[in-house]
């Protein structure tokens, strides 16, 4: 086996992998019920807590 063809079929399972992982990727963000979840990872920074003032005491 030559190294073009180890590299040409490198490529291509490299590329089938990462498509795959892609898709698996949006499947879990978009899955249903994880809505409300992002929407409230989303209003996080926006809470009205000092997170050093209640570490201080």
């Amino acid at each position: 086996m030559s190294y073009e063809t180890v590299a040409s079929w490198a490529g291509s399972i490299a590329t089938v992998i990462f498509a795959l992982f892609f898709i698996g990727v949006l499947i879990f963000i978009f899955r249903p019920g994880s809505k409300k979840t992002y929407e409230e990872l989303a209003r996080l920074p926006l809470q009205d807590e000092d997170i050093g003032e209640r570490k201080n005491g």
